[in-house]
């Protein structure tokens, strides 16, 4: 008597291999989306911003200091809400620790902004 011919186990694993593929496709296409948007954003910042005066604090930029220098932060408010960024500023210019900053910034999105002389160099 023959035996039923079974299906291999690997066709019930077919689905989850490939929702496993969209989402890492997903997660692929949300990193491209970032690494262009900022660039345009930027240029887009610099004929469209508002400009308005931040203030040089002494807290670092110390995210990754392995690939970048450690900068000084500065603040500016928008309304009632306070925002940083990254100043330019090398860490040990303490005479530069309360000074004015030109920054550019977004209305409608103030967290994305750059200090005039981002622009300079």
């Amino acid at each position: 008597m023959k035996q039923p011919i079974r299906k291999k186990a690997h066709f019930k694993t077919f689905p989850i291999k490939m929702s496993l593929v969209k989402v890492y496709f997903s997660f692929c296409l949300c990193v491209l989306i970032y690494a262009l948007s900022t660039p345009i954003l930027t240029v887009i910042l610099k004929h469209h911003g508002t400009r308005c005066n931040g203030t040089i604090t002494a807290n670092e930029s110390s995210l990754v200091h392995r690939w970048t220098s450690n900068n000084y932060l500065y603040e500016f408010k928008v309304g009632d809400k306070t925002y940083t960024g990254n100043s330019l500023i090398k860490v040990g210019n303490n005479d530069k620790i309360g000074d004015t900053i030109s920054v550019l910034y977004f209305e409608f999105f103030p967290s994305f902004n750059r200090p005039v002389t981002f622009y300079e160099d």
